[in-house]
């Protein structure tokens, strides 16, 4: 159906249907704003025209015009819908689940010809074995090593290691995989290997460590006393599997746990990952309204659509309506009133109340420094996002803009952007990073900055003046403060001192927490570059280093330095790169 312009006569809301369905709400401009579903078209946005609703949907209902709706038959067909259409379309104000960084999990790629052992932090292909998630990544980057040089599986992941009859590669030789690419091993019996591995992490954790014990006393009685050393260093990955569980004594083995606490119209939903009885990873989302059991159960639901494992069982506290019809297998929903999983679900409220008030004080912290900010540039209304930028260079190349968001949650990585400029000079470089860095933002229906910050002073006012932007600048000339200048008038400074107005110090503080992390953000934009330059033009001067073999080596070492210092196994291991091509290599670089 055509848009309905609710937002601007509120007696339109009777053509909504009391159906299921999704809706998409709209801008003036036609410009898509946001997309929701409902068991109820019509009462849920009744909900979006009362008053006295959250700062975060004010913003987006100042900028609605009209809606469209999508009937659907059942509720379960919305949630769906909706997910999808999110995905595809990214609405500026859909951010429950936006670059949500996913804790790890070990991966068997069963739905490979020769299954690999492998690190993700998503589901990817509903044929492999997941194995988590691990509450350190760098644990389970030691787990997968330990397991593919004790197995001897395959190493790489190269496609050719995926077919057959191909030569075996440097770690046949090295003796660190059976190459069932080269026929050196039945598929079957390589299967055989994986399925064991399989069963090692879900029961069988003692297997692994004897067997590496075994191997450390035989290195030991050949006096091969450094191979012995590293294998006694890969037993502490071993523990990530038998560490002492936060709840004891549990028969459920792999579960989620879901607990919701509301205070002060903010909601935290935490959710508690048990893996073989053993609590090993805790996760907070914020949401500023209320839930439902309706918006409980969607936010579920949306959980496990977004890509996380989906355990055996789940609890929650209280009932809710989850159809095993939206999964692809059955899943136990338990209520807990006593035992064991009970003990797991306090846990959970617990967490989830020290999360809430620590969340709700750093809330009450940016929004009284918004205020100050807003009365300090007299700014109509109180700013909401703050995008910060920085220039780095030396000498004017390889010039380089970092800019990172701040909203009341804290810094939003989902919204840091990294550009490298054409202009040369500080007018020019900070005109052309915030004109493209706005344009970025509509282009992408973004929430645009409220205010945008500058490390600087007038040449930069200047600059985002060009721009059309608000925005203040914090001066580096000031030996004792720092300079704060409006944009709309440059000419009059607001001085900013330590110890002289408490207020004026909270300001301060504030804007060069943000100022140093634009900082940071943008100099390590700027070392990556400048390092990526130099091995390649380093490496452009050595014959039979074509742009695929540079590109490895860059991969694989990372830096100049790197290079020179690895052994030359470590190159040859390097595709197309035999022992003597290696060792020219590293003379050739020895003067760079």
């Amino acid at each position: 159906m055509n848009g309905v312009e609710i937002f601007l006569d509120k007696t339109l809301l009777r053509q909504i249907p009391k159906l299921s369905g999704v809706y998409k709400i709209y801008s003036s401009q036609n410009e898509l704003l946001y997309i929701g579903k409902a068991k109820n078209l019509r009462n849920r946005l009744a909900s979006y025209l009362r008053k006295n609703i959250d700062p975060y949907k004010q913003k987006m209902i100042q900028e609605a015009h009209s809606v469209e709706i999508i009937v659907t038959k059942n509720e379960e067909e919305a949630l769906l819908l909706e997910s999808n259409l999110i995905k595809e379309q990214r609405p500026p104000y859909n951010i429950v689940f936006r670059d949500d960084k996913s804790y790890p999990y070990l991966r068997i790629t069963y739905s490979e010809n020769f299954p690999r052992v492998t690190y993700s932090r998503r589901i990817k292909n509903k044929d492999d074995f997941y194995f988590g998630p691990f509450p350190s990544a760098e644990s389970l980057h030691m787990l997968i090593k330990v397991i593919k040089d004790s197995y001897k599986i395959i190493q790489k992941d190269d496609k050719s290691c995926q077919k057959t009859n191909q030569k075996p590669c440097i770690y046949y030789q090295m003796k660190k995989c059976l190459a069932p690419c080269a026929q050196m091993v039945s598929k079957q019996d390589y299967l055989k290997l994986i399925d064991e591995i399989k069963l090692l992490l879900s029961k069988n954790h003692d297997v692994l460590k004897n067997k590496i014990i075994e191997q450390i006393k035989k290195y030991a009685n050949e006096e091969q006393f450094e191979k012995a050393i590293e294998l006694r260093d890969s037993l502490e990955a071993i523990n990530i599997l038998k560490e002492k569980p936060i709840v004891t004594d549990t028969k459920a083995q792999i579960l989620d746990c879901f607990a919701f606490l509301e205070k002060d119209d903010i909601t935290c939903v935490y959710v508690l990952n048990v893996r073989l009885g053993k609590v090993i990873a805790g996760r907070s989302f914020f949401f500023n309204k209320s839930f439902d059991l309706e918006s409980k159960q969607e936010f579920v639901i949306q959980y496990y659509l977004q890509g996380e494992l989906l355990p055996k069982k789940i609890l929650i506290s209280e009932p809710l309506e989850l159809s095993n019809s939206i999964f692809e297998k059955k899943v136990e929903i338990v209520f807990p009133k006593k035992g064991e999983n009970l003990k797991i679900l306090e846990l959970a409220k617990n967490n989830a109340k020290e999360q809430l008030d620590l969340h709700l004080s750093k809330l009450k912290a940016n929004l009284e420094v918004f205020k100050q900010i807003k009365l300090l540039l007299g700014l109509e209304k109180i700013p909401y996002y703050f995008d910060v930028f920085d220039i780095a260079h030396i000498s004017f190349e390889y010039v380089v803009a970092g800019v990172v968001r701040f909203d009341i949650s804290g810094f939003n990585k989902s919204y840091y952007r990294k550009y490298k400029l054409e202009s040369k000079f500080e007018y020019e470089s900070m005109k052309e990073a915030i004109c493209r860095h706005i344009n970025l933002i509509k282009n992408s229906k973004l929430i645009l900055p409220d205010v945008v910050i500058l490390d600087g002073g007038p040449i930069q006012l200047k600059a985002a003046s060009f721009c059309g932007v608000k925005a203040i600048a914090i001066a580096k000339e000031k030996i004792d403060h720092k300079t704060i200048r409006s944009l709309y008038d440059v000419e009059d400074s607001v001085y900013l001192e330590h110890g002289k107005v408490e207020t004026d110090k909270k300001v301060l503080n504030f804007l060069q927490k943000l100022r140093d992390e634009a900082h940071r953000f943008a100099n390590t934009y700027h070392r990556n570059l400048r390092s990526k330059t130099t091995i390649a033009s380093a490496l452009d001067r050595i014959e039979f280093i074509g742009p695929k073999r540079k590109k490895e080596l860059f991969e694989k070492f990372g830096s100049i330095e790197n290079i020179k210092n690895a052994p030359l196994k470590d190159i040859v291991s390097i595709k197309g790169i035999s022992e003597s091509i290696a060792q020219m290599i590293k003379e050739k670089l020895k003067d760079f």
